[in-house]
């Protein structure tokens, strides 16, 4: 498992709670618990990555709606959804709103820790996606608004003197804007750029 990471618990029973805290205690990982899924929601300040292991029943907003909103807060989450009362409706829609486990009390320690290893694994990787996300974002906010363009058509595989010519510049002017885009999106080759931009940011079209 990833100890660099935080499990949370939501969960309206105590001692689920508790028992879930002391069992990732026993494997190093550090645990957040939570009565309801609102509280929850309020600890979250910012659209960090998160893992939590969820019981559908909940007083006020339940599982499925504590997915829904986080869906809603661009808020990526890998979750392990519990419930005691499980069907299999209540799984098929819990499953097609994003989680990743759908399990039955009373919860069996080994089958839980297999399956939140999953989850923290998952929610590593959201993590590392949206880290480079935002740096790419970051590099992109760099670019003037004539590099955007240079960008774009770039990405769409244009040489300088077709570029130069949609744009109404030199090709000299192009090479220019070029190698301006490669330093600050610090991208090696035109590859790279490409696979850094390419049908993840949304670039500006010349006219």
């Amino acid at each position: 498992m990833q100890h660099d990471a935080i499990v949370n618990v939501v969960d309206d029973d105590a001692a689920i709670r508790d028992a879930v805290s002391v069992l990732l205690q026993t494997r190093g990982l550090r645990s957040r618990t939570f009565p309801t899924a609102e509280a929850f929601l309020a600890s979250l300040n910012d659209t960090t990555p998160v893992c939590a292991v969820v019981d559908v029943c909940l007083p006020g907003m339940n599982g499925l709606e504590l997915q829904q909103q986080l869906a809603s807060r661009m808020i990526e989450a890998a979750l392990v959804v519990m419930t005691g009362q499980a069907s299999v409706p209540m799984a098929v829609e819990a499953m097609r709103a994003g989680a990743l486990h759908f399990i039955e009390k009373p919860l069996d320690p080994e089958t839980l820790l297999e399956v939140l290893d999953e989850a923290l694994a998952r929610r590593g990787a959201i993590a590392e996606q949206t880290a480079k996300r935002d740096q790419t974002q970051a590099r992109f906010a760099r670019l003037t608004p004539r590099e955007r363009e240079v960008l774009a058509l770039l990405v769409e595989g244009h040489m300088n003197k077709v570029i130069a010519g949609r744009l109404g510049i030199s090709t000299r002017t192009a090479e220019h804007h070029r190698a301006h885009i490669m330093a600050k999106m610090e991208a090696p080759t035109l590859s790279h750029l490409i696979r850094l931009t390419h049908g993840f940011l949304n670039l500006s079209r010349p006219a």
